[in-house]
């Protein structure tokens, strides 16, 4: 089994005037947007991803945080990059995405970039029934690896069920913020996704106030959709274009 895994943060291009904070998904670490964080700042932008509380330690941990600690985390961290720059963009993936709509909502960016963005989930019923009301006694649940040595995954071996509790609690705060966003928007989605519903697309486009919101598909690309897939490249210069015009 090969391990997606990465306790590391990662910064690039300090000396631009041009900010990109960049926030990964739930239980995932930067290891799934490093490529995209060095990308932008081999383009010229500084770029700056760090691991949210809980991440890229242990699964234990992850079940010890709440989720106002993920908004406060990403809240920090974006005041602290607002203000050294001209300009500043916010991009996320799946409760990264979330938590960039967050960011969206509470400060006056030049622009908000989400793929994967988990609003309403695949399985409503487990999320908001079954594991809210178990999570404290079923804590964890051992993620489905076939016994191949090729198969890969990202983060923790386990799901933390009690932070993924905290994430059902973000998201419903979140869909509460979407009509305070008024940032530029691209929203990105693939459909190959088995994660994230296409009906989120339809849910940020139709709640955000921004007057600019652009709609990105591709077909082959994973949910962790800024990590190497079939789309990267395609999914980068879409992303570089949507800045670099914002």
């Amino acid at each position: 089994m090969i391990r997606r895994f990465d306790t590391n943060n990662y910064e690039y291009n300090k000396s631009s005037p041009i900010g990109v904070y960049i926030i990964h998904g739930f239980s995932n670490t930067t290891y799934e947007v490093k490529e995209i964080a060095k990308f932008l700042g081999d383009q010229g932008f500084h770029t700056v991803a760090n691991n949210l509380p809980g991440h890229g330690t242990t699964v234990e941990e992850c079940n010890r945080v709440k989720y106002q600690m993920w908004i406060e985390h990403v809240m920090q961290d974006i005041a602290n990059l607002i203000s050294i720059s001209e300009k500043t963009y916010v991009i996320g993936c799946s409760m990264g995405a979330n938590l960039a709509l967050y960011l969206s909502s509470m400060f006056p960016l030049n622009g908000c970039i989400v793929g994967g963005t988990v609003l309403k989930f695949k399985n409503p019923f487990t999320i908001h029934i079954t594991n809210r009301l178990l999570c404290k006694i079923i804590k964890f649940s051992q993620k489905k690896i076939k016994n191949d040595s090729n198969i890969k995954y990202y983060g923790y071996s386990s799901y933390p069920l009690i932070a993924l509790n905290e994430m059902r609690k973000l998201t419903k705060k979140v869909i509460s913020k979407l009509p305070k966003v008024k940032s530029p928007l691209l929203i990105i989605h693939t459909e190959s996704d088995r994660l994230a519903l296409r009906e989120n697309v339809d849910i940020i486009y139709n709640k955000t106030s921004s007057k600019i919101k652009e709609k990105f598909f591709v077909k082959h690309a994973h949910h962790n959709l800024f990590d190497e897939n079939p789309d990267q490249e395609e999914i980068f210069n879409e992303v570089l274009k949507f800045i670099s015009k914002h």
